[in-house]
Parts: C-alpha cells; structure tokens; sequence
C-alpha cells in the first residue's frame, strides 16, 4: 500500500521531468530597460488679471511665469480652444496695501472668441507677499487637475 502512492508520485515526476526544458525555453525573454516617451499633454492657457494691488500683480506674474516655463501648460492668447485663468485682486486694506490682498480666481473655458464661455471652477482667498509662492503651486496643480478632468474639450 504505501508502493503505490510512493510509485505513482515518481511515475508523475518522471512523466513531468522531460517537460520542464520546453516549459523553460517558453519563458518570456527579458524586456529591454529602453524607456518610452509619454505623450504631450500641455494644455492652452490664458491668464488675465484685473486689479492695481502690487501684490496682486506679482500674483499674476508668477502664474504668467509658471505657465509659460512649465511643460503641462501652454501661455498662448491665439484664439483657440483654452482654459482661461482670470485672476482678480484687490488690497485688502485700503489704508494698507502693503498687508496683502484679496482674490478671485477664475477657470473658465472657451472654444473660441465671441462664445460663451465654460465655468470649471472659482476659489476666493487672501494672500500676502510670502504666501504667493505656494498659492501659484496650489492653483497651477488645480488647473492641472481641471485640465486632466476635461480633457474631452480639447479633442
């Protein structure tokens, strides 16, 4: 009894022994570490400004900059199809310019001029000279998502 299932395990190993060279020669052959480009996807952008604070013209200029320097997005005022950052600003205390500022923040889209525009979304904050630099991230990783999230009007 205990010959039997002892004799049908070398049976089954002996069968399976021949087969392990093939299973061996079927194996996938090693992918070359040669890396692919990742397609473009820079998005048409148009930033506006509406305001005389000084801090919000460095807002401004920064989200000009940004843009124009980074690969996800494209500075451009050509009449096409673009998402429109329109920036308001305010100081938030007349008496005190220098404090900081109030702002709206505007993402619109438009096919093309003389058409209505699309509204992706509004934010409304206050910022001041040291925190400029981290709103510009924060709303440039914003547009970036809002691109990303209507990808289908730019096709």
């Amino acid at each position: 009894m205990i010959m039997r299932p002892l004799g049908a395990a070398l049976l089954a190993a002996s069968l399976l022994l021949p087969a392990l060279p093939a299973a061996a020669a079927d194996a996938p052959k090693p992918v070359q570490d040669a890396p692919a480009r990742a397609a473009s996807r820079s998005t048409a952008i148009s930033v506006e400004h509406e305001g005389t604070d000084s801090t919000g013209a460095r807002l401004a200029t920064r989200l000009k900059e940004q843009c124009n320097t980074s690969s996800l997005f494209t500075l451009t005022e050509k009449d096409t199809p673009k998402i429109y950052l329109i920036v308001t600003t305010r100081s938030e205390f007349a008496e005190r310019p220098e404090v900081g500022s109030v702002y709206s923040l505007i993402w619109a889209y438009r096919q093309q001029k003389g058409q209505l525009a699309f509204l992706l979304a509004r934010e409304v904050g206050t910022v001041n000279d040291g925190g400029i630099d981290n709103l510009v991230s924060r709303v440039l990783e914003r547009t970036d998502g809002l691109s990303v999230k209507y990808e289908y009007l730019w096709k």
